[in-house]
């Protein structure tokens, strides 16, 4: 179901493109026709003039009803699915070694809140009682569907997401978002993990103020295995 989503909005201009042209041609093809019937004297040209007219009129409400069709699921129903629309989102690097010592959080303090410094929470962008996982926890092996929770208690939120990626890349899929606070509370939903593939993957919690600036990725690294 995900993947015939995703492939009707990503190609939804083209299809209404489509439709659109055969929706004009249906219609002047109906025209024409219906012209032709009301201008025929006798009953066979009526009745072949009434096959194409009738022919062409199947095809234009046809077309129109796929193209509204195509409208409602693409606005009202392909945004409630999670992991169908990807977001473009900024990547973090995790080729960097952590230090030998695990440094405390250093916080400073500015018209904005709380931000955290390059010496955030286990180098990690995740900082306690603010961007934080609850569950999973950094290590977990996970299956089936999971429900997510944790903390996203900053000044002046705008919004955040939280999305998924193999361990070994960087291209990651958004599995929903909020815009409201939460205290080690679930996100809102579930994850699905029963079609992927069984192994490692990263989760990370993207946060963005009111101003639309990005703080550091809360990022931590969880095993999918097999459903039983």
């Amino acid at each position: 179901m995900s993947s015939i989503l995703r492939f009707l909005d990503k190609y939804e201009i083209l299809i209404f493109l489509v439709a659109g042209l055969i929706i004009l041609a249906s219609a002047r093809k109906t025209y024409v026709a219906w012209r032709e019937w009301s201008r025929s004297i006798f009953g066979l040209e009526k009745e072949h003039a009434q096959q194409i007219f009738n022919s062409a009129l199947t095809v234009l409400v046809f077309s129109v009803l796929l193209a509204t069709g195509l409208f409602l699921v693409n606005t009202f129903i392909t945004p409630a699915v999670p992991g169908v629309q990807q977001l473009p989102t900024p990547t973090i690097d995790l080729t960097a070694l952590p230090p030998t010592e695990t440094p405390a959080p250093t916080l400073v303090v500015t018209g904005e809140g709380l931000i955290p410094t390059i010496t955030s929470y286990f180098s990690r962008g995740c900082i306690p009682d603010q961007i934080d996982w609850t569950d999973p926890k950094n290590g977990d092996t996970l299956s089936g569907r999971v429900e997510l929770k944790g903390t996203v208690n900053i000044e002046n939120l705008g919004f955040y997401k939280y999305e998924y990626s193999p361990s070994d890349s960087d291209t990651w899929t958004t599995i929903a978002a909020g815009n409201a606070k939460i205290i080690n509370e679930p996100f809102g939903g579930t994850w699905d993990t029963r079609a992927l593939i069984p192994g490692e993957y990263k989760l990370r919690l993207v946060v963005n103020d009111i101003q639309n600036n990005s703080l550091p990725a809360c990022v931590i690294l969880v095993t999918i295995k097999a459903s039983e």
